[in-house]
């Protein structure tokens, strides 16, 4: 039986077009993206994931991958319609149709185009490659790219809002957690000083440390993860728009909480410990706070979304025992 669905699909005219789209992504990666490909060796390396904290990019984009399999039923189901409007009859609509397939076309261009002319840069060579897959997706498949979009944005999200908080506001993101963070440790009788982002103190060995809190370390990255990650579960498990907007509030004040949490951590075994091993803390503390408080925050979501969906099957219990008994009903008229 598997062996017959097998050969169902590799005839089928979908997977011969998905094949197409594969072997048609891959010659352009190799032609226009030779960096990446050279360069996916180092950035997959231990020296460059957890020495640069580069680990984000790459786990919102396996959570991505992961999303995407779960949906490949719904993903597959679209690519096999092949239409803007399949519902749609003949005559003139088929013009209308004509029409949003040649939009769709010029629209996955334009997206190859734009991936091939986008800047150099390390944080986006992942990125361009697949923005380029996902335009020759967009030409073969029309409808079928609508979620594989939607994920695609969503990366793009996660690895841009730490560049564009770094590139427009720097200093007040970065001020923002060097306030209370010197508020805090001032108050509990630590003895720091602080110029702009230098922070300066004398640990209790007597080595005298400066270390400046620039935005890689105020937590900007974690907040993109986190908002990458919170569109995922809504796409997954939706909650009413304003439940959402106060969850997704308090998610962004915990992100932030979690982050100042981790300076004051750092701070901290730099004082008692020394300045190597506040690096060392810098270097772990993220990967271990960060999914903590990310579990907690999830335990909550599927709280809030467990009472709705409890809501929602009861609902689909009565209507279902309703609909039975009018099906009976109208049997027993019969």
């Amino acid at each position: 039986m598997n062996l017959i669905n097998l050969r169902k699909f590799q005839t089928s005219p979908t997977a011969r077009k998905l094949g197409l789209w594969l072997v048609t992504s891959l010659a352009i990666s190799l032609i226009f993206f030779q960096e990446s490909w050279a360069s996916l060796g180092a950035m997959l390396s231990l020296d460059w994931l957890f020495g640069q904290n580069h680990v984000a990019p790459w786990g919102v984009l396996g959570l991505c991958g992961i999303w995407l399999w779960l949906k490949r039923k719904n993903i597959w189901r679209e690519m096999s319609l092949n239409s803007c409007h399949p519902e749609r009859g003949k005559g003139s609509q088929e013009i209308l149709r004509s029409l949003c397939s040649l939009r769709m076309t010029l629209l996955g261009l334009a997206l190859v185009v734009g991936a091939i002319l986008m800047p150099p840069s390390r944080d986006y060579l992942v990125f361009q490659v697949l923005l380029a897959s996902l335009g020759i997706f967009v030409i073969f498949f029309v409808r079928g790219a609508r979620i594989p979009s939607v994920l695609l944005t969503i990366y793009g999200f996660a690895i841009s809002f730490p560049l564009i908080i770094q590139r427009f506001a720097e200093l007040p993101y970065s001020m923002g957690a060097i306030k209370p963070l010197m508020w805090i440790l001032a108050g509990l009788g630590y003895p720091l000083q602080n110029q702009g982002q230098l922070v300066h103190f004398t640990s209790l060995s007597g080595e005298t440390i400066s270390t400046s809190i620039t935005i890689g370390c105020a937590g900007p990255a974690t907040m993109g993860v986190f908002i990458a990650i919170f569109a995922l579960m809504m796409l997954d498990i939706p909650l009413p728009p304003r439940k959402a907007a106060w969850l997704f509030l308090f998610g962004v004040v915990g992100t932030w909480v979690q982050s100042l949490i981790r300076l004051i951590i750092i701070i901290l075994v730099g004082y008692h410990l020394g300045e190597a091993a506040m690096w060392t803390s810098h270097s772990w503390t993220i990967y271990i706070l960060f999914p903590l408080w990310y579990l907690f925050f999830a335990y909550i979501y599927f709280q809030q979304a467990g009472g709705k969906g409890g809501k929602m099957r009861n609902t689909e219990i009565k209507d279902k025992k309703s609909s039975v008994g009018v099906e009976s009903q109208g049997e027993v008229g019969l």
